[in-house]
């Protein structure tokens, strides 16, 4: 596999992980769930992280590719920095697809579903809050882990991580 699939794959895994552990926080603090009733919700909300990861993943992967092809080398807190920024640009769009896809997968897999148009005018709020919840609890571990993959990427496309962005 090479260094960009592998970049983008462990990036999608690790939002997937912080997406979990974050709702397991936010929910011991705010909704004071029972560990497997705030385990079996986060698995559920699981995706959002997975695609805004994955998403931002790509599009950081492909901007420092074009920035090496310049002359221009990023550092492993540059580059973490910007992909942590872009997950947290495209969590919002992430959290309202998910929202509307659950909620047609709902419409057709049971009668007694919200309808649409009013699961619609709910979109904005859950979209709210779940977006501060992601920059409350999500954004210095998704740094975190960012920053080792991003170290890890860089260091197999032979780039310097050295220095600051």
């Amino acid at each position: 596999m090479g260094p960009r699939a592998e970049f983008i794959l462990l990036a999608a895994l690790s939002g997937t992980v912080v997406a979990v552990l974050g709702y397991l926080v936010a929910s011991g603090f705010v909704f004071e769930l029972p560990l497997g009733e705030a385990l079996r919700i986060g698995t559920q909300w699981s995706p959002t992280g997975t695609l805004a990861a994955l998403a931002a993943a790509w599009i950081a992967s492909g901007w420092q590719q074009r920035a090496a092809r310049a002359g221009r080398h990023w550092g492993a807190a540059g580059m973490a920095l910007r992909a942590t920024a872009l997950t947290l640009l495209l969590y919002p769009a992430a959290v309202a697809f998910w929202v509307m896809v659950t909620g047609l997968a709902d419409q057709g897999a049971s009668s007694g579903g919200m309808p649409l148009r009013e699961l619609a005018a709910w979109v904005p709020s859950i979209v709210l809050g779940a977006t501060l919840a992601a920059l409350l609890v999500g954004s210095l571990p998704a740094f975190a882990v960012a920053f080792v993959l991003c170290r890890r990427y860089l260091r197999r496309r032979g780039g310097s991580t050295t220095d600051i962005a």
